[in-house]
């Protein structure tokens, strides 16, 4: 519970800091809470790292997609604030100790801390050939159906 609320503070952080103010203020804030809320709920089903990171990413990617669409802004003001809380960044931390001081945990840390990492990029990834296709998609039926009504 306690890291969701860190999350949401993380990310209202964050968007103080990109000039975001008003109900976009508190909506990538939310979003933010919303991706550590996936990714706890993952890591309570068991799931491994990759999984719960990319789920919570594909999460934050999008709930940032249609609160862009929704509030007439860009997607990467509520994607890059809901993003940072999920940074792995005790991971890196300690696997660069780990390293600095010669220890055996080194590689554990590393591959931890690389997996988180590509989890985040694999969600953001898939959540973005999703939204170009269905954007895709629906150009293509609006299209067509133009084509239809000029016809009659």
């Amino acid at each position: 519970m306690i890291g969701i609320i860190g999350a949401f503070a993380g990310a209202l952080g964050f968007a103080c800091m990109y000039n975001l103010s008003g109900r976009n203020l508190w909506l990538a804030a939310f979003n933010g809470m919303m991706g550590q809320f996936v990714y706890v709920l993952a890591k309570a089903a068991d799931w491994n790292e990759f999984a719960a990171m990319a789920a919570a990413s594909l999460t934050v990617t999008l709930l940032a997609e249609i609160l862009a669409r929704i509030c007439r802004s860009p997607a990467t003001a509520y994607l890059v604030c809901a993003l940072i809380p999920l940074v792995p960044g005790k991971g890196i931390f300690e696997a660069i100790r780990c390293w600095i001081l010669d220890y055996a945990d080194t590689g554990t840390w590393a591959r931890f801390t690389f997996l988180q990492g590509a989890g985040i990029a694999a969600g953001c990834l898939i959540a973005a050939g999703l939204v170009r296709t269905l954007a895709r998609y629906r150009k293509q039926r609006e299209v067509s159906g133009r084509l239809k009504q000029k016809s009659k």
